[in-house]
């Protein structure tokens, strides 16, 4: 009996052994210009690779014209990049005076060593104001009276009151001046304090009307520092380089027991770090969500992966918008973004466009040979292949060559056939191990007991 299991024991192993369990569904020539020449070749991933691969990129496989698999090295792409830096340069206020009823002007001299200011920023902590600025410049050599106009009606501001817009920048034309006169013609802004006196006058059959005395407070400015700054462009080296993803679709609707805007997003497993709303709402500050779908005790639940604010201001000289909700590296299909409008009006979403990284393989080819890329299986195991001398390459400086992938081939679909190894693996087949185990474990006991009640006593 023991034999006998432990045969078929056998045979279900070798039958698992034997069973092919890494079946791509989709195959790409990879086209390069000249087979014949020693290089190293790069292969950008694009959306059918994305959709069809597994989500840690585990089936990616490269072989050539036999059927070998050749090394590859998966990496993001990277770009250098132009970034410019604001850098303070050093200054002092000479002198404040006072021009007219509430104006002022303020006197403000570069060190002597500092760069040329290529703008300024006026600090304060005040909130709910707004202040026109005239910026004059004077060279080393000038007199006081050679003022040059730099920029006129330049405008700081705080609207804290309705949303949490600001602004206390100034930018300069370019310029070698040292010595600069700030100009605030209005340096005070009249505000409401309180309520003096509420009278309520009743005539007759009249109704009654009210009138009411308000005290007007006159709030001057008050400037903390200035900080005057230059800017420097500096090249970053490989940085990773963002990549626009459209999406396949999307549906809006409003849940209005929540008063949120809901976004259903469909795409096709690129990875992603964050999504960008286009709107035709002119000025909003909305907090946002992203949450995409998992399974949890056999129900499905939204959890979230990022957070932000929605933001724009677009009102006469002024246009800022930053609708960019960024999150950690995701492939999935769907996404929801969830709008908290509280209760302002829901936005205006005219489209939304994926933003996240872009992939590519490096790989080593042999002269002659063709490739050619597998992808889209369910059961591949993560490859571990030799990328040191690829590395080595990329350390010293070689620049690769860019190879396309052509059309995509199905091979067909996978086969329904029982799978071994999963099975194996499964708890059910455990449990059915350790059963058939108590069994024949009994059995034998109870042939050995009976053996043993039949000896001669």
């Amino acid at each position: 009996m023991i034999a006998k299991i432990a045969l078929l024991s056998g045979l279900v192993l070798s039958s698992a052994v034997a069973a092919d369990s890494s079946h791509y569904r989709f195959t790409r020539d990879i086209v390069r210009q000249d087979s014949r020449e020693q290089t190293l070749l790069t292969v950008t991933l694009d959306n059918p690779v994305y959709a069809a691969g597994a989500a840690d990129f585990r089936d990616l496989r490269i072989t050539d014209q036999d059927g070998v698999e050749t090394p590859y090295l998966l990496q993001k792409i990277t770009s250098r990049k132009t970034v410019i830096q604001r850098l303070p340069s050093r200054s002092e206020i000479q002198t404040l005076q006072k021009s007219g009823d509430d104006g002022i002007v303020v006197m403000v001299d570069l060190d002597k060593n500092a760069a040329a200011a290529d703008g300024l920023a006026v600090i304060t902590a005040q909130h709910d104001f707004e202040y026109v600025l005239q910026i004059y410049g004077a060279s080393d050599d000038s007199d006081s009276k050679n003022w040059q106009l730099l920029t006129d009606n330049a405008t700081i501001y705080d609207y804290s009151r309705y949303m949490a817009v600001s602004n206390h920048d100034i930018n300069l034309p370019s310029n070698n001046y040292r010595h600069f006169k700030i100009v605030i013609a209005q340096a005070a802004q009249a505000k409401i304090g309180k309520l003096l006196e509420l009278t309520r006058t009743i005539r007759g059959d009249e109704k009654p009307q009210l009138s009411e005395k308000l005290e007007l407070l006159n709030e001057p400015l008050h400037i903390d520092r200035i900080e005057f700054w230059h800017n420097q462009t500096e090249t970053l080296q490989e940085t990773e380089q963002p990549f626009d993803y459209p999406v396949a679709a999307f549906n809006i609707s409003q849940d209005t027991e929540h008063k949120t805007s809901l976004i259903d997003i469909d795409m096709q497993n690129q990875p992603l770090t964050g999504f960008t709303l286009k709107t035709a709402t002119a000025s909003f500050s909305r907090n946002a969500d992203v949450q995409i779908p998992e399974q949890h005790r056999g129900k499905i639940r939204m959890q979230t992966i990022g957070t932000g604010t929605l933001e724009a201001l677009h009102f006469q000289d002024i246009n800022r918008e930053q609708t960019l909700i960024s999150f950690s590296e995701q492939r999935q299909p769907h996404y929801r973004i969830v709008i908290h409008n509280q209760d302002n009006p829901p936005l205006e979403i005219s489209s939304v466009i994926g933003t996240g990284h872009g992939y590519q393989l490096l790989f080593l080819p042999q002269p002659g040979k063709n490739y050619q890329l597998q992808y889209g299986s369910d059961k591949a195991e993560p490859p571990r292949y030799d990328t040191a001398p690829i590395q080595e390459l990329l350390r010293r400086g070689y620049q690769s060559t860019a190879a396309g992938l052509g059309p995509e081939n199905s091979t067909g679909p996978i086969e329904n056939k029982l799978d071994f190894v999963r099975l194996l693996n499964s708890k059910l087949f455990l449990g059915l191990a350790i059963g058939l185990m108590v069994v024949v474990l009994g059995w034998s006991l109870y042939r050995a007991g009976k053996r043993v009640g039949d000896w001669p006593k």
